[in-house]
């Protein structure tokens, strides 16, 4: 039976559910929805309730505005230099998490994906970007080493030797060359992104 509602909205996450599709929206577009420890959070929190929810049997994942997710929040960063607020990834649930999720889970990307926000898209189970989306590792920039596992996540979609030229160069690819390197696994206009993703997944929902 189609459901069609809207389950919850958070300032950090929002959610809607129709026709067996749960759809995740990263919420901070003012901060092109730079990735912060309290917008994780609501988002793991909302990827179990999917889990739970009959109603959603897909779920998929973008950034509200232009941008999928750039990276961490430079001020989250900058608090941690200053010894503020904490990010150690032991504290807080792994980025694999999605992976534990029972539910297909599908990225939309539809803006630029960098640093943890291709951590979070390669963690999904497939991956759809608008034409123009800009994909980077973006780790070497920062002299930083590849982190929350994408070493062992990206060269089993790309192989060791992509990999190891995204990770070392940290050079940006755009739609056509993220789908022929594999890095995606479809490509759309930037005004189909949507549209195309939730027409795969409403017809995946159903079947």
């Amino acid at each position: 039976e189609d459901c069609t509602m809207t389950i919850a909205q958070d300032a950090l996450v929002t959610r809607e559910i129709s026709d067996g599709v749960a759809v995740l929206t990263w919420n901070r577009p003012e901060r092109n929805n730079a990735w912060s420890v309290d917008m994780e959070a609501v988002y793991y929190r909302l990827l179990h309730e999917c889990a739970q929810d009959e109603n959603a049997r897909v779920i998929v994942v973008t950034g509200a505005g232009k941008s999928f997710c750039p990276g961490m929040d430079s001020g989250v960063l900058s608090d941690v230099a200053n010894g503020g607020a904490s990010t150690e990834p032991h504290l807080r649930p792994p980025m694999t998490l999605p992976r534990s999720i029972p539910k297909p889970i599908i990225a939309a990307i539809n803006g630029a994906c960098a640093g943890i926000g291709i951590v979070a898209a390669l963690n999904c189970d497939l991956r759809f970007a608008s034409a123009t989306a800009k994909l980077t590792t973006s780790f070497a920039q920062r002299g930083i080493m590849a982190e929350h596992g994408i070493a062992w996540s990206l060269p089993r979609l790309v192989g060791v030797s992509k990999a190891l030229d995204l990770l070392m160069s940290a050079r940006v690819v755009q739609g056509a060359e993220a789908l022929e390197l594999g890095l995606v696994d479809r490509v759309f206009e930037p005004d189909q992104l949507m549209d195309k993703t939730l027409e795969y997944a409403k017809e995946m929902a159903a079947k």
